[in-house]
């Protein structure tokens, strides 16, 4: 159960990290992920969304640590798992680059949440 733990807020303080970027630094945080920092209303979604998607997933991941309940963390699993998918069917089906440095941390962050996930439920570890 200890890896589960350190993956569980290894997990947490990474997304964690990756939000408080989105909260106090939007243009810093939309530049590292080779974005523009759009206007208006598409500024707005664009903040309101990735702080959402990265400060959520931090969160499960901190209540699967505290809860030592596996369904939390597998929740940001399956999230991460889905941004992975459309990160690729995006390149395909419409004709953009793969987002290989995204690609590559949304892996990682799969494999952390559902190895995390396995072992708060089987209780081995």
């Amino acid at each position: 159960m200890k890896l589960a733990n350190i993956l569980s807020i290894l997990l947490a303080t990474v997304l964690g990290i990756i939000s408080m970027q989105w909260i106090f630094s939007p243009e810093a945080a939309a530049q590292s992920l080779s974005m523009i920092y759009m206007e208006g209303d598409a500024r707005n979604t664009q903040v309101r969304d990735f702080t959402a998607f990265f400060l959520g997933t931090s969160i499960m991941s901190i209540l699967s640590f505290l809860t030592k309940q596996y369904q939390w963390i597998f929740s940001a699993g399956i999230i991460f798992l889905i941004a992975a998918i459309f990160n690729v069917l995006t390149s395909i089906n419409y004709q953009t680059d793969i987002a290989i440095a995204s690609l590559i941390s949304e892996i990682i962050f799969t494999c952390m949440a559902f190895t995390s996930a396995y072992i708060y439920k089987t209780n081995n570890l």
